[in-house]
């Protein structure tokens, strides 16, 4: 997620540990009056923590402070709300927190929220787990599978050269910026990665330099390209499916059979987003190839443990988007990408026990075909406060 202008709707993460109890553990929505997912001016705080430390309280009381650099990015509209929700996410955790989570058996049994295509409820995916199968009539018969490593590093052109820190490390396999050009910043090189690019386009649906931007990365050996970044979420690509399907026809679709075709990348929200708008997205896209399912997952620290975290992690790829995958013969025997997930409000050391009972599990999964956790090269992240070199769980991401 890049540049989040928040929308109406909330995730939460339905709770079942010391005494609260509920019956979803993910994708359940609520209108609330302070929206702090999917506001990517709160993740901007969290990237550059230390600035916002310092900056939000006095920005708060008056809003007259002076705006730190590295958060000039963040619309002045969304300072207030970024920085109330930036100053909970930084709060201690709820004592519940400290609890035991529930095991991953408690946390599958419990059913989850469908998610639907409209305003109104939408009939349960089939409670299949397998991928379908293939043949040489299926339309997965032709096209390109991925063939890069599994784990990547996002970055931005805010981002300094931290990649030192990352160069020698045999683990990361590809970099990303949601962009078409490898080095937006000056000095953020991925020496042992590849380099996957991101469609963007303008309000006309136009990118006058990705095709040729493309041509000359995948000669260059880029293995995979993402289509549109959320769609699906008012402050990111902000398409309707069929703007998306344009996009992906116009910009996507002609690359097919030279890298691996990413699907647009769509978050876990509910409703009309998330599965929802892929859903509407291959209506008015059923004569475009796909090599990968590309998703999103978030939840909130202060909303579970981190335990719960990662079996609501596991949940959604295993049944929500795997069902997904077997309603549509387009899907037949993609792999799947989780292009971007966290913990959003966890400290470092619980970020790195995140990372430490997750990563093995999406290392050893056959169906996911990659990953990149939104860690990244950013103070207070996969690098940190000082700068100097990597927090706790940039060192999980880089060695483990």
């Amino acid at each position: 997620m890049r540049f989040l202008a928040s929308p109406s709707i909330l995730l939460t993460l339905s709770v079942l540990t010391c005494g609260i109890s509920s019956a979803a553990v993910h994708h359940v929505h609520r209108r609330a009056p302070l929206i702090c997912y999917e506001d990517n001016s709160l993740r901007t705080l969290q990237r550059f923590s230390s600035d916002a430390a310092a900056f939000c309280p006095k920005y708060l009381q008056s809003s007259s402070e002076p705006l730190p650099r590295n958060l000039v990015e963040v619309p002045v509209t969304r300072l207030s709300s970024a920085c109330t929700c930036f100053q909970k996410t930084a709060a201690p955790s709820p004592t519940w927190a400290s609890a035991v989570a529930p095991t991953p058996t408690s946390i599958s049994s419990v059913k989850t929220t469908s998610w639907s295509t409209s305003a109104s409820v939408a009939p349960e995916l089939p409670k299949s787990t397998a991928l379908p199968p293939t043949g040489p009539n299926s339309v997965r018969a032709v096209g390109k599978a991925y063939s890069g490593g599994k784990r990547g590093l996002v970055y931005d052109w805010n981002s300094q050269d931290y990649s030192k820190f990352f160069k020698n490390s045999n683990k990361i396999a590809f970099g990303s910026n949601w962009r078409e050009k490898r080095i937006p910043a000056p000095g953020v090189t991925f020496d042992n990665g590849a380099y996957v690019p991101t469609i963007h386009v303008d309000g006309n649906l136009k990118n006058d330099g990705w095709l040729n931007a493309v041509k000359a990365l995948i000669a260059s050996g880029t293995p995979m390209i993402y289509a549109s970044n959320e769609p699906d979420n008012q402050g990111q690509a902000n398409l309707t499916p069929a703007q998306a399907a344009t996009v992906y026809r116009n910009f996507v679709q002609p690359f097919k059979g030279q890298a691996a075709l990413a699907s647009p990348a769509i978050t876990n929200g509910g409703g009309a987003t998330g599965l929802g708008f892929l859903e509407n997205f291959v209506g008015q896209c059923r004569d475009c190839h796909f090599d990968i399912i590309n998703v999103h997952h978030y939840v909130n620290r202060w909303d579970v443990g981190v335990d719960q975290a990662v079996s609501a992690v596991k949940s959604f790829l295993t049944k929500d988007v795997a069902a997904f995958q077997a309603k549509h013969p387009q899907f037949q025997n993609t792999k799947i990408c989780i292009g971007e997930f966290w913990l959003w409000g966890a400290s470092d050391e619980e970020g790195a026990d995140y990372l430490r009972k997750l990563l093995p599990w999406l290392d050893g999964n056959s169906n996911v075909a990659c990953y990149q956790a939104f860690g990244g090269l950013w103070r207070g992240n996969f690098i940190n406060s000082a700068g100097t070199g990597l927090s706790r769980s940039g060192q999980v991401y880089h060695d483990l």
